[in-house]
């Protein structure tokens, strides 16, 4: 099988149930963004398996799994059809629970925060940072997308928004196992003493 079709080559593509769409297609934006982050999450994952690996490998691929998941449904021209067909995987709205329970596992472990963290830290800890502003990104485009697909708003919405902090916590706790605490910045006030 040949890995280059030319079929895109005038800009286009086929969503999932054929219609052919330009690449700039909303729809192919967002897709394209959650790719982007499931590939930024592949890159931290592998910095922290460089660095010791601290990051659970079960449950970051399982959130590997729900970002294709999450893709092939923005990709769909009629995901409930794609869905009855087999052609597109369901998205168990258990997930969301899932993410909460890995968020207060960690944050019972992580100092108090009281102030702004800034990105950056040990090598997984920073790429944590950049993928949680790519997911923070996928999910302002996909919310683009409720006018036409409301449906959005009951698990995949509220999925990208609870991964954003999960990948925030997972940052900060990546970081403390490497033995790098946060770095904070406060506001003019808070520097000031002013409260």
């Amino acid at each position: 099988m040949k890995i280059y079709t030319r079929g895109g080559d005038g800009g286009e593509t086929v969503l999932i149930g054929g219609v052919r769409v330009r690449k700039d297609d909303p729809r192919v934006v967002a897709y394209g963004a959650v790719d982007e982050l499931n590939a930024a999450f592949g890159a931290a994952r592998a910095l922290d398996a460089a660095g010791g690996g601290r990051i659970d490998g079960d449950r970051a691929a399982a959130i590997q799994a729900d970002l294709f998941t999450i893709g092939a449904r923005l990709a769909s021209v009629d995901p409930g059809r794609a869905l009855d067909r087999g052609t597109i995987p369901g998205f168990d709205p258990d997930r969301i629970a899932d993410l909460e329970a890995w968020i207060d596992a960690m944050v019972a472990e992580l100092p108090e925060l009281d102030a702004f963290v800034l990105p950056g830290g040990s090598p997984a800890g920073a790429q944590l940072h950049v993928t949680r502003t790519v997911c923070r990104r996928a999910e302002r485009l996909i919310v683009a997308l409720l006018g036409d697909q409301p449906d959005l708003a009951e698990v995949v919405i509220p999925y990208v928004n609870r991964l954003s902090d999960l990948l925030f916590t997972l940052a900060r706790w990546t970081n403390l196992a490497a033995g790098i605490g946060d770095h904070t910045w406060l506001p003019q006030r808070r520097r000031a003493g002013d409260g």
